[in-house]
């Protein structure tokens, strides 16, 4: 079992994402190809997960009641298999274009307060692991969450850093 632990992460500046939205994609998948809209009415086929660029980012929103099933005395429990994104978008690092300029509705992570998790899951069992731990502790630490799940990935020093992260009320 992985070791996780539970931080407040303070967004100073938004970050925004292009992509699409009701992607074609089961859960978040950890690497593959995508199709994304591109500058002048093109299609752009990027990596997904491990295989991004490296300084890629990929972000996946979740909507709490689909990836999430609550029971009062139990708490939240992920849902497996982990659900279709509402959102999937890209950016580089540093807010750099993608090669081929990905356009397509735009999502952003607002600046503000947010829950969050890092880890390095290494296949699909841990990703849920994670996932779930997050909404768990999350729930268990009385955290006064709102929005969707945000499932943001980095590919950095030639490995995968994924993050989840939800909007504290303020």
């Amino acid at each position: 079992m992985s070791s996780f632990e539970l931080l407040t992460l303070d967004l100073r500046s938004p970050i925004e994402y292009r992509g699409l939205e009701n992607p074609p994609m089961s859960g978040a998948p950890l690497s593959g190809r995508v199709l994304v809209p591109g500058a002048a009415a093109s299609i752009l086929e990027l990596g997904l997960g491990a295989d991004m660029a490296e300084g890629e980012e990929e972000l996946f929103l979740f909507d709490d009641e689909d990836i999430v099933d609550f029971d009062p005395d139990d708490g939240p429990r992920l849902r497996r298999p982990l659900p279709g994104p509402r959102y999937y978008g890209r950016r580089k690092a540093h807010g750099e274009a993608l090669a081929g300029e990905a356009s397509g509705p735009s999502a952003r992570l607002e600046a503000g307060s947010y829950t969050f998790l890092q880890w390095r899951p290494r296949d699909e069992a841990e990703l849920m692991e994670g996932l779930e731990w997050f909404a768990r502790e999350s729930w268990w630490e009385r955290s006064a969450t709102r929005g969707p799940y945000f499932l943001r990935r980095v590919r950095e020093d030639g490995k995968l850093a994924t993050q989840a992260l939800r909007r504290i009320m303020s």
